[in-house]
């Protein structure tokens, strides 16, 4: 956790850094649309707009797993249970009828 945190820090300090020594304005052109901004805006905007779609991407797999997951639980909850009722009815049978 601590080496994730220290790695976040370093690309962010990466990124400041960036964003200062490159505060021009570009224009960005897309189909009729014009846009002009700095360039750690625009590519700001744009790391977070690839964020969003990956994220969304994964979202339908994610949640199908998370279903499974919740159903193997209840699976295994409802096992458990047969077997301890099991352990302990065989418990109670009297051992010379055995």
């Amino acid at each position: 956790m601590q080496l994730f945190l220290f790695l976040a820090f370093i690309i962010a300090v990466i990124v400041v850094l960036f964003a200062v020594q490159n505060a021009s304005i570009i224009t960005i052109s897309f189909l009729s649309y014009h846009f002009q901004g700095s360039l750690p805006f625009v590519l700001v905007i744009i790391f977070a707009s690839g964020f969003v779609t990956g994220v969304l991407m994964m979202l339908p797999s994610s949640l199908r797993k998370s279903l499974a997951l919740r159903e193997q639980k209840k699976k295994v909850k409802a096992l458990q249970e047969g077997m301890t009722k099991e352990s302990l009815h065989s418990q109670t049978k009297d051992p010379r009828t055995l």
